[in-house]
C-alpha cells in the first residue's frame, strides 16, 4: 500500500469512526501540520513570528491544506500529496480583520475594477465565501487595507524554516465557528468522492 493511499484509509476511517466534525478538528485544527515534521516548537516559533508581522495572536493561526495534513482534500486534485511544488494555506481567526475586510469588499464599486479576475473573486467572495465567514486573502488581498502589511509577511514567510520557498496563502476567517463549518462543508461534499475511493 501506498503512503498516499494509507494517508486516505487513514482519514476515511476517521470520519466513519468520529464524524466530520470531529475529523475536521482533528485533521485541520489540532495538530502539528505535516510540513512541520511534528516539531512542535518549530510551528510554535514560525506562528509567533507570522502572528506578530500581521498583528494577530499565534493561537488564531493554522496551517491548514495539504501543508497541514499531507495531502490535498481538494477532490480535483485527487488527494495530491504534499509536494515541492505545494502551497502552504494558513487560516487566520480575526473577527476585527474580517470586519475590515468585508466592509472594504462591500465599498468597492465592481465598475472601478479593472481585472474581470478580480471582479469575479469580489462577486464570489460577495455571493459565497463572505456567506461562510471567511475571505480568501490571496484573491482579494490588493482591494483591503492591510495589504502591504500582509504581503510583506508572507513574502517573510516564504523564506521560514520549513516554508521556504513556498507560496503562503492567507484565509481569513470570522471566528473559529466559521473556520469549522467552511471546512465540515467542503468535507461533506468530498465525502462521496471519499468513500467511493
Amino acid at each position: 500500500m501506498s503512503k498516499k493511499d494509507a494517508k486516505i484509509i487513514e482519514f476515511k476511517t476517521s470520519i466513519v469512526k468520529h464524524g466530520i466534525e470531529a475529523a475536521t478538528t482533528t485533521y485541520l485544527m489540532d495538530r502539528v501540520p505535516f510540513v512541520f515534521n511534528k516539531d512542535r516548537e518549530l510551528y510554535r516559533e514560525w506562528k509567533r513570528k507570522l502572528g506578530k508581522l500581521i498583528d494577530i495572536d499565534p493561537l488564531n493561526i493554522t496551517i491548514i491544506g495539504s501543508g497541514g495534513i499531507g495531502f490535498s482534500l481538494n477532490p480535483h486534485k485527487k488527494f495530491k500529496l504534499f509536494s515541492a511544488d505545494s502551497d502552504i494555506d494558513v487560516a487566520v481567526v480575526s473577527e476585527h480583520h474580517f470586519s475590515v475586510a468585508w466592509r472594504s469588499l462591500r465599498a468597492t464599486k465592481l465598475p472601478d475594477v479593472r481585472s474581470s479576475k478580480d471582479r469575479e473573486a469580489i462577486k464570489e467572495h460577495r455571493n459565497n465565501y463572505i456567506y461562510w465567514g471567511c475571505i480568501a486573502t490571496d484573491r482579494v488581498l490588493s482591494y483591503l487595507p492591510f495589504v502591504r502589511q500582509w504581503t510583506e509577511a508572507t513574502s517573510a514567510m516564504a523564506g521560514d524554516n520549513p516554508t521556504e520557498e513556498r507560496d503562503v496563502k492567507i484565509r481569513l476567517y470570522r471566528d473559529y465557528e466559521s473556520l469549522r463549518a467552511y471546512h465540515m462543508s467542503g468535507m461533506e461534499n468530498l465525502l462521496s468522492t471519499l468513500m467511493a475511493s
